[in-house]
């Protein structure tokens, strides 16, 4: 977005923004996945370990509102403290995010209550995580481009701010308990669950049938009356 030569009417109406060139998005995206990935692998475990999955999902969780409130106001400082807020909100970020997929991910399997469902309770996940992604980005646009006609360019950036403080609210009343079965009990339900392939009552017929006819057919090679029947007369 352009810079705006307008002035600003605080504590909400402004617009404007960096005026960036394509090179310097590029780089600021690249520099974005390089510290997503050793985010991922260094800090997370550390982070899970040390304060839990529900501890760490809430504060990201309490964070995210500040974050999305104070991103449109980077426009206002002074220009050489621009970009240094702009990589700090970024870390800021990339931070939270990655820390909050697998917390969200550990919660949502310890909710479980058997391994049986699993895998449609983590498809209803992502289905439903899928389903924003493919819905925001339209939403929040629209959202822009109504608050850029009425002179309020961070409208869309508030409207997260107020569906974040709502998820947040939310993590007061979860708890990080794991409901599931343990593994014996597990087993048991799952071969409750399963229908037997052939009827036991059936599988000792036919062995008992299979013998009588092996005992007929040595009697018929051999002239021998192996015969319980044959034995006793």
């Amino acid at each position: 977005m352009p810079l705006s030569q307008a002035e600003p009417t605080l504590p909400f109406r402004f617009v404007g923004g960096f005026a960036l060139s394509t090179k310097a998005i590029g780089f600021i995206l690249s520099l974005q996945g390089i510290y997503s990935m050793l985010a991922q692998l260094f800090l997370v475990p550390f982070v899970l370990r040390r304060f839990g999955s529900l501890g760490t999902f809430r504060f990201v969780a309490i964070s995210y509102p500040m974050l999305y409130f104070a991103v449109p106001y980077l426009v206002l400082l002074p220009e050489n403290l621009r970009m240094t807020s702009v990589y700090f909100c970024l870390i800021w970020k990339v931070t939270a995010q990655a820390l909050a997929y697998p917390s969200n991910a550990i919660l949502l399997t310890n909710a479980a209550p058997s391994m049986l469902v699993l895998g449609a309770i983590n498809g209803i996940a992502a289905a439903t995580a899928s389903l924003c992604r493919a819905f925001g980005p339209t939403v929040s646009g629209l959202i822009q481009s109504a608050g850029l006609e009425k002179g309020y360019s961070g409208l869309a950036w508030w409207v997260c701010a107020l569906v974040c403080i709502v998820g947040a609210i939310e993590t007061s009343w979860m708890d990080d308990v794991a409901v599931r079965l343990n593994i014996d009990d597990e087993r048991d339900e799952e071969s409750e669950s399963r229908e037997p392939l052939m009827d036991q009552i059936a599988i000792d017929d036919a062995i008992t049938a299979a013998g009588v006819r092996s005992t007929e057919e040595v009697d018929n090679q051999h002239g021998i009356n192996l015969s319980p029947k044959r034995i006793k007369n």
